[in-house]
């Protein structure tokens, strides 16, 4: 039978053994305790947003992904291009001069109404009388005058005189009604104007 160890002391193993259990239950109980402060911070929203995760974001294949097309521009037309006006002719006879019995002096003026020049515009004239005679203009039976290029738009006035060989004691044009016919020419085109009458 072992001897009763005196009252008062301990053996040293048993406070060795003790201190080891206090220490064991000291570090179990800082790791729970850290656990527990470490679930309560991941639990906490952050920034205040919701709790709930943001939804993950849809990838799309290259394969799947549709491609819109561009918004087609408003139908708007062009403005029409004008068409270019060919070459036309208008004439003002102008005021007439005498210059004697059976001579008068004209002054028309001639107007290019279309876009493109007038080439070798030429005024002709043929006189006849109210019996249908033609009356020589200058000793020829019709008068053609030239006036050159006229450019689109542009007018060109030209004094032409008119000297009518009316035949002996004038008997073609005394009394008579003269009618003045008269035609415009270019390269481009020729337009007959109205007759002119001519009282003598």
């Amino acid at each position: 039978m072992m001897p009763l160890a005196p009252i008062g002391k301990k053996e040293f193993g048993s406070a060795q053994s003790g201190k080891r259990a206090m220490v064991g239950f000291a570090v179990i109980f800082l790791v729970l305790l850290i656990g527990v402060i470490a679930m309560v911070v991941l639990l906490q929203p952050q920034g205040g947003s919701d709790t709930n995760p943001p939804p993950l974001q849809e990838t799309h294949s290259l394969d799947t992904m549709q491609v819109m097309p561009a918004p087609s521009p408003p139908d708007t037309e062009p403005p029409p291009v004008p068409e270019k006006k060919p070459v036309d002719f208008v004439l003002e006879p102008g005021p007439q001069a005498s210059c004697g019995l059976t001579c008068r002096q004209l002054t028309p003026t001639i107007t290019n109404t279309g876009d493109d020049t007038a080439h070798n515009v030429c005024i002709n004239l043929v006189v006849s009388n109210s019996n249908g005679d033609v009356i020589f203009l200058n000793g020829a039976p019709a008068i053609s005058q030239c006036v050159g290029d006229i450019a689109g738009r542009e007018s060109r006035s030209e004094p032409i005189v008119i000297d009518a060989d009316c035949g002996f004691l004038a008997s073609k044009c005394i009394r008579q009604t003269l009618t003045l016919q008269t035609r415009v020419t270019s390269d481009e085109r020729t337009v007959q104007f109205p007759d002119q009458m001519i009282a003598v």
